[in-house]
């Protein structure tokens, strides 16, 4: 998370107001108000004074701020001591500071279930096969 702290190609300040979607191919920080859903394939930084009332979805959080809304990240979501999160969440790993804040529901990010007509038929497949090998 430091590495992306120095990455960040978007930044909204302190005093905007955002009421809309918002969709990054990198990495975003927020130090101010967003009411919308929020997409994207690099990190979110909320700052101490960013105000969130959105949907997330992103690679890494990083809350410092306030989040009302529920989070879907791919790696990891990380709430700071000075870090409220109001919602649900869904990743891989957790990290929640003393003196936060998170009233919601954590579930892991499930994995792909894995095709079993597919395997089951290549199974099959592979023994059909070694059976002839054997006859040969």
């Amino acid at each position: 998370m430091e590495e992306a702290k120095g990455k960040v190609e978007t930044i909204l300040g302190n005093g905007t107001t955002v009421e809309g979607d918002l969709y990054t191919k990198g990495s975003l920080r927020i130090e101010g108000r967003v009411k919308g859903k929020i997409k994207a394939e690099g990190d979110l930084l909320v700052g101490e004074s960013g105000n969130l009332e959105t949907e997330i979805e992103v690679r890494n959080v990083l809350i410092a701020g306030t989040v009302r809304g529920n989070i879907k990240a791919l790696n990891k979501i990380e709430i700071l001591s000075s870090g409220k999160l109001y919602g649900d969440i869904k990743t891989k790993t957790i990290k929640i500071e003393e003196g936060a804040v998170f009233v919601g529901s954590s579930a892991p990010l499930e994995a792909k279930p894995l095709n079993t007509e597919r395997t089951g038929f290549l199974r099959e497949t592979a023994k059909e096969t070694a059976a002839g090998k054997e006859k040969a």
